[in-house]
């Protein structure tokens, strides 16, 4: 068995991601959990992605720079996902010093991703808000979804999109809190998206409420997933015992 680690600290737990690859003898039962766990955190993800576009207030500070793209540019907001992601992918190899296995998983996992975002909005497209309070409360609820996801791809231990990645790298790199380093990046892609907005399309498409609500809310939602879910995730991937 090959097992690479990526370093991460998230909320209170520190602790070092590791990415399994199949080789003699392995656990399939502990593999499959993991995939589970990493499947159903991605799929999240994209469900959350999309409700923050419905939401019509702008998206996810980690999507803003995506959208902007798709103002700027012909192509969907999955292709510019996949772009972003990936220039962010080699962000995180050069903090990490290597572009070796987990990152070319990362890479293939960003391709999933990107897809599952086109796949996902095709039957999310009636959840449309009628007011100013439903955008919000969709925007709200867009954001603990995809904090949701980011926890369970976190704590699968298979490997972590290129954005939380970046971010997981710099918090090991520094001695952070993922969580807080995240609100940190996260108003720094918000910031850079309503620079560009401003001076290549006069506007603000793609940043608005919900992305300032995501900028402080995403980081802090994680850490309380982190701290709730913690050991009942250890648990059912087998990496600790129920007390129970």
């Amino acid at each position: 068995m090959t097992d690479i680690s990526l370093p991460l600290n998230i909320g209170h737990f520190n602790y070092f991601t590791h990415y399994t690859t199949f080789g003699g003898n392995t656990m399939p039962k502990y593999m499959r959990r993991k995939l589970i766990v990493y499947l159903i955190g991605i799929f999240t993800l994209t469900i959350g992605s999309n409700l923050f576009l419905n939401a019509a207030l702008g998206v996810a500070p980690s999507c803003s720079l995506a959208l902007t793209l798709t103002f700027l540019l012909p192509g969907s907001y999955a292709l510019y996902n996949f772009i972003v992601n990936s220039l962010i992918l080699i962000l995180e190899a050069l903090i990490v010093h290597k572009f070796g296995k987990t990152q070319i998983l990362q890479f293939i996992i960003t391709f999933i991703y990107s897809y599952l975002i086109k796949l996902t909005s095709l039957f999310l497209t009636h959840i449309q808000p009628h007011s100013f309070l439903e955008q919000i409360l969709l925007a709200i609820l867009a954001c603990i979804i995809m904090a949701l996801g980011i926890t369970l791809t976190i704590h699968s231990n298979l490997t972590v999109m290129p954005y939380e990645g970046f971010i997981g790298a710099q918090a090991f790199r520094l001695r952070k809190d993922f969580g807080k380093l995240k609100v940190k990046v996260d108003l720094i892609f918000t910031i850079s998206s309503i620079v560009i907005s401003l001076i290549l399309l006069h506007n603000m498409n793609s940043v608005g409420l919900g992305t300032i609500i995501a900028s402080f809310l995403t980081g802090i939602v994680v850490s309380f997933f982190d701290m709730i879910l913690t050991t009942r995730l250890n648990v059912y991937l087998g990496l600790e015992h129920s007390t129970v």
